[in-house]
C-alpha cells in the first residue's frame, strides 16, 4: 500500500445533514467549509458548528456507555 496516500476522513452524516438544512448549502459546500477549504465568516461558522456538534454527539455516547 502507498504510504503516501492520505486517510479519507469520515463525517457525522447526520452533522452535515443539519447543516444542509440549516445555511441551505449542498454537502459539497459543507464539507469543503468544515476542512477550510472556504474562506469566509459563514463557512467559519459551518466548521465551529461542526466542532461543536460533533463533540456534543461523542460525549452523549461516553455517557451513554457508562450508564450501561
Amino acid at each position: 500500500m502507498d504510504k503516501s496516500r492520505k486517510k479519507k476522513a469520515n463525517y457525522n452524516t447526520e452533522i452535515l445533514i443539519e447543516l444542509q438544512n440549516k445555511y441551505g448549502f449542498g454537502r459539497d459546500y459543507i464539507l469543503k467549509s468544515i476542512k477550510g477549504e472556504r474562506i469566509g465568516t459563514v463557512p467559519i461558522k459551518i466548521q465551529e458548528e461542526y466542532k461543536a456538534l460533533l463533540s456534543a454527539s461523542n460525549q452523549a455516547i461516553k455517557n451513554q456507555i457508562n450508564e450501561l
